[in-house]
Order: C-alpha cells, then sequence, then structure tokens
C-alpha cells in the first residue's frame, strides 16, 4: 500500500528514485536479519533503519516475508556478481576455485552477514514449502559455478578427468555449508582457517590430477 505522500501525488517516484528506495530498504533488511535473526526483526525496525515508515517499506514489499526473501535475492545476487567478477579474472581453474573457497569464508563483514542471512532463510525454508524454490534455484547456481570450474580445470589438465564435476559440487558444497554453520555458531576448534585449511585440503585430496 503507498503511503500517504506517496498517494498524495499523482506522479509516481522515478524509476532510478524507486530502486534506491528498494535497495535501501533490503540493505537495511539483510543487516537487522544477520544481526537479530528473521523472527526478532519487524517491519518498523526496517522503517526505522532507513529513515521511512512503515507504509513505505509495505509498498515494496506486502508483508515481512517478502522482505526476508527479497533480502536474500539480493544477498545471494550481490555475491554471485562480486564472486563472477573476481573469477573471471583468473584463467587457472585451481586458482579459481581457490577464490571462490576464499571468498566464501565467513569472516567478519559482509560474508559473514550474507551467511547469516542465508542461514535464517534455510530455517524459514524448512517450514515453508513456498520458500524452497528459491532456495534450490540458488544452490543450482552455486552447484553450477562449482561444476563449471572443474569441468575447466579437467580441460586444463589441472585436475583429474576421473572425478564427476556435478557430485565434486554436491560434496564441496555441503562441505563449506558445514564449516560455516560450525565457524558462526562457535564451534570448538572450527575457525575460519581451519575452514579454509579443510577446504583447500579437499580440493587437493579430490582433484588433483
Amino acid at each position: 500500500m503507498p503511503t500517504a505522500a506517496e498517494s498524495a501525488t499523482s506522479t509516481p517516484p522515478a524509476e532510478p528514485e524507486r530502486d534506491a528506495r528498494r535497495a535501501a530498504i533490503l540493505d537495511a533488511a539483510a543487516r537487522l536479519i544477520a544481526e537479530r535473526g528473521y523472527h526478532a526483526v519487524r517491519v518498523a525496525d526496517i522503517a526505522r533503519e532507513v529513515g521511512t515508515s512503515t507504509g513505505a517499506v509495505h509498498y515494496y514489499f506486502p508483508g515481512k516475508n517478502d522482505v526476508l526473501t527479497a533480502a536474500l535475492r539480493s544477498a545471494v545476487d550481490r555475491a554471485f556478481e562480486r564472486q563472477s567478477a573476481e573469477l573471471r579474472r583468473l584463467d587457472d581453474a585451481h586458482a579459481r576455485l581457490l577464490r571462490l573457497i576464499e571468498m566464501q569464508l565467513p569472516k567478519v563483514g559482509v560474508v559473514r552477514d550474507e551467511w547469516s542471512v542465508w542461514m535464517q532463510f534455510w530455517a524459514e525454508a524448512t517450514i515453508n514449502p513456498e520458500l524452497r524454490p528459491v532456495h534450490n534455484a540458488f544452490y543450482a547456481r552455486w552447484h553450477d559455478t562449482i561444476a563449471r570450474i572443474v569441468r575447466r580445470g579437467q580441460r586444463q589438465g589441472t585436475f583429474s578427468a576421473d572425478v564427476d564435476p556435478d557430485e565434486v559440487a554436491v560434496r564441496l558444497s555441503a562441505l563449506t555449508d558445514g564449516l560455516a554453520i560450525q565457524v558462526l555458531t562457535g564451534a570448538p576448534g572450527i575457525t575460519v582457517t581451519v575452514m579454509r585449511e579443510l577446504l583447500v585440503d579437499f580440493v587437493r585430496r579430490e582433484l588433483s590430477a
């Protein structure tokens, strides 16, 4: 529903302005979800963070579930774009895969916040089947990224021709997720450094030509 201010004029905000407002709401929602957890965040909190009204938030997103889904999409898309730009600079598949691992480590900052939002979404998708297609689409893109790097390495002679790229993608993503969860939840002995070492060791053991 439009806010009173937005309804008072017959001319809607210009598209760049709408995009900027929507992006600001998504950024605020992602930060708050990462910090507090999904169920602790209210639309009023998001509005306060942006410096606008709850009506303005609802103008773009009917409900909190819509904000969560959109915030996750935005966070994942940003991460994917960031990773793609980095990987395109590297021709060697082994260097690409190691760089991808490095960019997945939940260090303090943007990446850790993205992991936190993703974990909130996992929990919601577990009990809300409507969210699963979005969840599965993101995983399909992540798996495809890994599998394509492995195939590239096989063509380059860097990775073993005997491995199945799709199986590697499933196993590496599962290992990444499991370690990231342990890092974020403070599991004894599992740090970002340990996570990096274990993932790099997986690449060495499973993919070396």
